[in-house]
């Protein structure tokens, strides 16, 4: 903590900050004031109770003292300011030290004792670093800052390199089909409904690998192949056969 922050009176701070860096500085700088007063006989030291021996008193006010005062009285407030803060109460709740005991002992308690909001509240964020909701003043909501928007909304300036788009798909065509063998003749599978079904599938025509009939590869008879004759009708196309003796 700087010495500006130590003096301000904004913001929060937590319970060890205000022991350690508040209560226990203020103590030491009065105690310092005093000594260097008795140093330089600005003040003399009596004998409170000679009886005893070792009880001493302070006569009068040196000037030591009295700067001592400014960081007492201004850091004094200014720790009371910050820890009213962490409790999410104003800072003129240090008046309650005015209140005659009561007043004192409230104050102590509070300051010294209790946990501050958890959280940011509308004095700052949490000194212990807690995560809690933020809060704010009945009918002022959070101004809300302007944000950039996503960089796929941005339009390219002329400093930066536009987006490249995904490629698109192109079209090419379909591979060429080469030379495939013709199917095989016949039906392939089950034959359609109502055809008759095949007797052993696969099997040579009937007598395929027998001897052939008589007569098989021979010269035809004379007139195979030709028209047979009517009856009545001669062979000759000239008329009846001439008898020749």
């Amino acid at each position: 903590m700087s010495i500006g922050q130590w003096f301000s009176f904004q913001g929060r701070i937590r319970r060890k900050t205000w022991w350690l860096g508040y209560v226990l500085v203020s103590i030491a700088i009065s105690v310092l004031g005093t000594v260097l007063d008795i140093s330089f006989g600005f003040i003399s030291l009596e004998d409170a109770s000679p009886a005893d021996g070792y009880a001493y008193q302070t006569q009068g006010v040196g000037p030591f003292s009295l700067l001592a005062l400014i960081p007492l009285i201004w850091g004094g407030l200014a720790g009371q300011v910050k820890r009213w803060h962490d409790r999410d109460k104003s800072g003129w709740f240090v008046l309650i030290n005015f209140i005659p005991l009561v007043g004192a002992i409230w104050s102590f308690i509070e300051l010294g004792f209790l946990r501050g909001t958890p959280g940011p509240n509308r004095f700052g964020p949490d000194p212990l670093g807690g995560a809690g909701a933020a809060q704010w003043p009945q009918g002022q909501p959070p101004q809300q800052a302007w944000q950039q928007p996503p960089q796929q909304w941005q339009q390219p300036g002329p400093y930066q390199q536009p987006q490249q788009q995904p490629p698109q798909p192109q079209w090419q065509p379909p591979p060429q089909q080469g030379w495939q063998a013709p199917p095989q003749q016949g039906w392939q599978g089950q034959p359609p409904q109502g055809y008759p079904p095949q007797q052993n599938p696969g099997a040579p025509p009937p007598g395929y690998g027998q001897q052939p009939p008589p007569g098989y590869g021979q010269q035809p008879p004379p007139g195979y192949g030709h028209p047979p004759q009517q009856p009545g009708q001669w062979p000759n196309p000239g008329g009846p056969p001439v008898r020749r003796d």
